[in-house]
C-alpha cells in the first residue's frame, strides 16, 4: 500500500526547508573555519608529537555482555579479555591473552545498569592479575570509564539484589584503587599509563566547559587569556554550532585539545564512584590521529599539577604510535585486538540454558542438595 499524500508531502517539506538547512550549516561551518586558527593559536588545539619509541609494551582490555528473558527472569553474560603485545622496531609481537567471564541469572530491575557493573568487575579483575604481575606494561588501555557515573547507578539501589551487584562491584574496585593508585603515572613516574578510550557517543564539551568555568585553571597547560575570554563570550554559539561539529572543525589529523581537570566540569564528579579515585582527580583529552580515525576522548588518573604538556604530548603520541591503521574502525592496537577478540555469543546463553533446563528436569539440583541426608 502506498500513500501518494505522504509522498507529495515529504517531497514539499524537503524542497522548502532544503535552503534553509543549508544555510544554517554553512553559517555553522564557516563559524568553526574562522575560530579555528584562534583555538589552534592559543593553546586549546594542540598538535601531536610522535616521539621515537625502540620497544613497547601494551595491554588492552576490553569488555562485553549480552542478555536474553528466560524463566520469568533474564539470563545474562559477561565477558572481558586482555591482550598484550609489544612493539619493537616496528615490529608487533602478541603476547600473553587473559579472560574472564560470568553467566548467571538476574530479574528485570535495573538489569542495564547491572550489566554494566558486570562488565566492569571482570575488567578490573584483569586489571588486578596485571598489576600483581613483575613486568609491567608502558601502558593499560581499557573501554570502560574509570569512573561510574551517576548515570550508570540504579534507580533501584534499595532493592536487595539490586544492593548486593551494587555493592559487589564497589568492594572490587576500591580493593583495586586502595593497592594500586600510586602504582600507575603520574603518581609513579616510572608506572604505567592507565587510559580510558572512549568514542563519539561520550564525546562532549568537557574541555570547553573547564576553561569556561575555571579558566586556566581549569587546565594544566597554558591557555591563552584571549581564548578564555571568546570561550566565554562565544559560548551560546558554540553550543548552537555543536561540540561534536567544533571538535571535527578544529582538531584534523594529528591533533588533540589541551587536557582538562573533570573536578573543574562539576561539583558532582566526587559523587561518581570509586570516591577515592573521583576525590583524588581524573585528567582528560580529546584526540584524531588520523585523517579516518574517529575522535577520542582519552582520561587517565592526575591530581592538580601532577601533569605537565610534556608528560600529556607524551601519551598522546604513545597512542598515535599505537595507531598504525588510519581507519574509521581503528584503536590502539593491542584494545583493538582484545575489542576483536571478546566474545560473548546468544548461542553460549542458549546452551547454557538448555543445561539448565535439563537439570531441573532431572532434578539433579534437587539430588544434590539431598545427597547424604541417609547419613544424617
Amino acid at each position: 500500500m502506498k500513500s501518494v499524500e505522504m509522498a507529495r508531502a515529504l517531497t514539499a517539506a524537503m524542497s522548502l526547508r532544503l535552503p534553509g538547512t543549508a544555510g544554517k550549516l554553512a553559517n555553522k561551518m564557516r563559524y568553526v573555519d574562522s575560530k579555528g586558527p584562534l583555538f589552534h593559536d592559543g593553546g586549546l588545539i594542540r598538535n601531536i608529537t610522535q616521539g621515537k619509541h625502540e620497544k613497547v609494551y601494551a595491554v588492552g582490555i576490553s569488555s562485553k555482555s549480552r542478555s536474553m528473558p528466560a524463566l520469568g527472569g533474564l539470563l545474562y553474560g559477561a565477558a572481558a579479555l586482555r591482550h598484550d603485545l609489544v612493539v619493537a622496531n616496528n615490529e608487533v609481537s602478541e603476547g600473553l591473552q587473559d579472560s574472564r567471564v560470568d553467566i548467571n541469572d538476574m530479574n528485570f530491575l535495573g538489569m542495564s545498569e547491572r550489566l554494566v557493573w558486570k562488565e566492569f568487575i571482570l575488567v578490573y579483575r584483569l586489571l588486578s592479575d596485571l598489576m600483581i604481575t613483575d613486568t609491567k606494561p608502558d601502558i593499560i588501555f581499557v573501554d570502560i570509564p574509570l569512573l561510574v557515573s551517576r548515570a550508570e547507578q540504579s534507580v533501584f539501589l534499595e532493592e536487595e539484589d539490586v544492593q548486593e551487584d551494587w555493592q559487589a562491584l564497589l568492594n572490587v574496585m576500591g580493593e583495586f584503587w586502595q593497592r594500586h593508585l600510586n602504582d600507575f603515572y603520574p603518581n609513579n613516574p616510572d608506572g604505567p599509563f592507565l587510559v580510558s578510550l572512549q568514542t563519539k557517543r561520550d564525546l562532549n564539551s568537557a574541555v570547553l566547559n573547564a576553561i569556561r568555568e575555571e579558566g586556566q585553571s581549569g587546565s594544566p597547560e597554558a591557555i591563552d587569556d584571549k581564548i578564555v575570554n571568546l570561550i566565554r563570550e562565544d559560548w551560546g554559539q558554540l553550543r548552537r554550532v555543536g561540540i561534536l561539529r567544533f571538535l571535527k572543525g578544529t582538531l584534523k589529523a594529528g591533533r588533540r585539545t589541551a587536557a582538562f581537570y573533570y573536578e573543574s566540569l562539576s561539583k558532582y564528579i566526587k559523587r561518581f564512584e570509586p570516591k577515592l579515585v573521583s576525590e583524588h582527580g581524573l585528567v582528560g583529552f580529546h584526540l584524531q590521529v588520523g585523517l579516518r580515525t574517529p575522535i577520542w576522548k582519552v582520561e587517565t588518573i592526575g591530581k592538580r599539577d601532577s601533569w605537565s604538556t610534556e608528560s600529556l604530548d607524551k601519551l598522546a603520541g604513545l597512542i598515535s604510535y599505537l595507531t598504525i591503521h588510519d581507519n574509521p574502525k581503528m584503536k590502539p592496537l593491542p584494545l583493538w585486538f582484545a575489542e576483536q577478540l571478546v566474545r560473548m555469543p546468544k548461542e553460549v546463553l542458549i546452551s547454557y540454558l538448555k543445561s539448565t533446563l535439563a537439570m531441573l528436569r532431572d532434578r539433579e539440583v534437587d539430588q544434590t542438595w539431598l545427597e547424604g541426608i541417609d547419613t544424617i
